[in-house]
């Protein structure tokens, strides 16, 4: 066995038993299960994209996976496009919280980053993982395969330049020191570009660009069958922060004595629209300073034992300062000053191994999370108290906070071919999640009645721990009707951990209790030869039942505060197809498409009622990605000249728990805030590749070419004493070039 890497073949392979007959479509090569295999012949539902597909689809940064991955769904949260969160198969992650229903990995590192340049390729896996590498997950995985240090020399310079001022520079150099015993690779981004979003009223330009990241490698090869990877990593985000528009308003008790100018203020939003805001809140910023280094030692025993051993450390400091209620009357700033570095370690070891028809691997793994001392949300919010504000007024609430997790579990896979056609697949991990927190504590500053702070949240001074304990596992069958034909089912169990409430007033809801899935999935895969078509599809049908679904909720407290509460219990049954067909050698087009059906069995909240009826959150019913691809004839060393469309569709999605009106008034509230529709947008492109055989490139670009106007986060304080709720747009039509220097192997 040897130790896995993740590839794409680059040469055509045939599809059929006709030596003299070429397909059109590349052998794709993944890693899902910790080994190289062709993607067509995996047991589970997967989406690749190669280093050709991110640069042809212009994928540059996070957000832009939901348009070319359908099934994985991205959303801006805490109303700052750089806050990430994924969800796939209706598994997200719970607001404030550090449990994701999805995880993202940089080189086999959980939530190490997601800085996208010189990868090998991204892999996004649907349904619940753990018994093979890392953190158990409900939802999915997403990985980043960086560039690897290689023994021939190769590298590349790329320049970007586009409307708002795009200037970006990126680059990827690397090959040997000695020969094949020490090889070295760097690579570095710089993007910047102006923002999109006006404030009319402070002058300044939000929603813009402006960060530099790079890292460097170096493998050493001492001795035969042993390998060490060193990868370090430094990003660098100095932004203005995101454009939150103002959408809907509604009265409460708090904003009586201003909602006359929350209505002034939102007429004024709409006549202007999305791309101009007016805010009174300075300054408005994101700023993140992260650096982390993974060290990975393989060691290949024989023929039939691998050792390998994984580990990483990353230290980071993050700040963000926005007017959440995006108008000029002072409803709700908030801020998140910078503080003391935040600490991630993490460790994993895996023993795979290959005996008789047997193959397997045994792991264990560890992370520990620490959040030192520091301030936590630094608010300024409008409310009325009778008998301290009868009138209304703006107060100071500051959160101070000290957290620190860890996950600990052993874990272990064997696929055993059964015959050369049947695999049967069982899997087993054993999890411990410890959360502590501690000391937190809430003061109000009623200023200038109260010079001092008000601790509000005196019990929350002592330290909190809580741990929790959870065996899940996989069962899959396997059968290879030939090369190019496989079927499976499995049925998996997922977990998501429990944890604190930060920002709870309330002791009941201090703590919450942990999420748990089983998943069932039937699917095929294959590649055939139609006529003169070339073929590869995959078809899978899924149910997945979910059980103490973990779910937020906005109270009115003053100061105010969102709490992750469990929802019971509800399932998700839906279809997953990758479809990719190539008519000639010079045209071909793609088809991903996910259908979800979510629903509720039960759900009742102590304060909301029944919302057993309400949409899960960010879970389109329908996301389908279409992408038609010609490559135009040139004459004998002239180059490759191509261009495509990349159309991606979304149906409407709810992102709030509460959003189907149930006779609880505060839900007919939440409701006018969280429902948002569908969007279809396309982006075009054209690529002269190595043009006249001088290894320049050139491209063309416009994305989204309609200049569609969508949302991709909300914030909804519709059932807060602040009644108000704000969206996040999505980029407007860009126009760009880019040039690229490509030289060596």
């Amino acid at each position: 066995m040897t130790a896995p890497t993740f590839g794409f073949a680059q040469s055509p392979t045939p599809l059929t038993s006709d030596p003299n007959q070429v397909s059109a479509i590349d052998d794709v090569v993944v890693t899902a299960r910790r080994r190289e295999e062709r993607l067509q012949e995996v047991p589970l539902a997967v989406t690749a994209l190669s280093q050709e597909v991110l640069e042809e689809k212009g994928v540059r940064d996070a957000n832009d996976l939901g348009q070319v991955a359908p099934g994985l769904s991205v959303q801006n949260t805490t109303a700052n496009r750089n806050n990430i969160t994924y969800s796939i198969r209706g598994q997200g992650q719970a607001f404030g919280q550090n449990s994701p229903g999805v995880v993202p990995y940089f080189a086999e590192v959980p939530s190490f980053g997601d800085a996208i340049f010189d990868l090998q390729g991204i892999q996004v896996l649907k349904g619940p993982q753990g018994t093979l590498f890392g953190r158990n997950t409900t939802g999915g995985a997403v990985l980043f395969a960086p560039r690897a240090p290689s023994e021939a020399f190769n590298g590349y310079v790329l320049g970007r330049f586009g409307d708002y001022e795009r200037r970006d520079l990126e680059f990827g150099l690397g090959g040997p020191i000695l020969g094949d015993k020490l090889m070295f690779r760097v690579a570095g981004q710089v993007l910047r570009r102006e923002g999109y979003t006006d404030n009319v009223t402070t002058g300044d330009k939000l929603d813009d660009e402006h960060r530099e990241a790079w890292r460097i490698s170096l493998t050493a090869r001492p001795f035969e069958g042993f390998e060490n990877t060193f990868l370090y990593q430094d990003v660098n985000v100095d932004e203005a922060g995101s454009g939150l528009s103002l959408a809907v308003i509604a009265p409460s008790y708090s904003n009586q004595p201003i909602y006359g100018q929350l209505q002034a203020a939102l007429a004024a939003q709409k006549a202007r629209g999305p791309r101009a805001i007016a805010t009174n809140y300075e300054p408005d910023y994101m700023k993140l300073d992260s650096q982390g280094w993974i060290n990975t030692t393989t060691w290949v025993l024989n023929d039939h034992l691998t050792f390998k051993n994984i580990y990483s450390q990353r230290r980071s400091t993050a700040g963000q300062s926005y007017d959440l209620d995006g108008s000029p009357v002072t409803v709700l700033h908030v801020t998140n000053p910078l503080g003391s570095k935040s600490k991630y370690t993490s460790e994993e070891f895996q023993a795979q191994f290959n005996v008789w028809n047997i193959d397997g691997v045994v792991g264990y793994f560890t992370e520990d999370a620490e959040t030192p001392l520091n301030y936590g949300f630094d608010t300024r919010q409008f409310v009325r108290i009778p008998g301290l504000l009868p009138d209304g007024g703006v107060i100071q609430a500051v959160n101070i906070a000290q957290s620190s997790s860890g996950s600990e579990a052993i874990y272990g896979q064997i696929d055993w071919a059964v015959t050369d056609r049947l695999t049967l697949t069982g899997g087993l991990r054993k999890t411990t999640d410890e959360r502590s927190s501690g000391p937190s504590q809430t003061f109000v500053l009623f200023s200038p009645l109260q010079p001092y702070p008000t601790e509000l949240d005196a019990g929350a001074g002592a330290r909190m721990y809580v741990s929790f304990d959870a065996t899940t596992w996989n069962l899959a069958a396997n059968y290879q009707f030939s090369r190019d034909l496989n079927v499976y089912a499995t049925v998996r169990k997922g977990f998501k951990s429990g944890g604190f409430n930060g920002t709870a007033i309330n002791p009941a809801d201090r703590f919450f209790q942990p999420e748990e899935v089983t998943d069932y999935e039937v699917g095929v895969k294959g590649l055939s030869a139609l006529g003169g078509w070339q073929v590869r599809y995959a078809v899978d049908v899924f149910y997945d039942d979910y059980t103490n679904i973990q779910r937020f909720v906005n109270l009115a407290t003053v100061p105010a505060s969102t709490v992750t509460r469990n929802a019971a219990a509800g399932s998700i049954a839906g279809l997953d197809l990758d479809l990719t067909v190539a008519p000639s050698d010079w045209f071909s087009a793609s088809l991903q498409y996910t259908y979800l059906d979510a629903k509720y069995d039960s759900y009742t909240d102590a304060l909301l009622g029944d919302l057993s009826n309400s949409k899960f959150p960010n879970t389109p019913e329908h996301q389908v990605n279409f992408t038609p691809r010609i490559e135009i004839p040139l004459p004998r060393g002239m180059g490759e000249l191509s261009a495509l469309a990349s159309i991606y569709h979304q149906s409407g999605i709810a992102t709030d728990p509460a959003n189907v009106p149930n006779g609880n008034p505060l839900v007919a509230l939440s409701s006018q805030g969280t429902n948002l529709e569908g969007y279809t947008r396309i982006d075009l492109r054209a690529d002269w590749r190595n043009i006249r055989g001088t290894g320049v490139s050139a491209a063309a670009y416009v994305r989204n070419a309609t200049d569609e106007t969508y949302v991709t986060g909300t914030n909804n304080q519709l059932t807060s004493e602040f009644g108000v709720a704000t969206y996040l747009y999505g980029q407007p039509r860009f126009f760009g070039v880019e040039l690229r220097y490509a030289f060596g192997s």
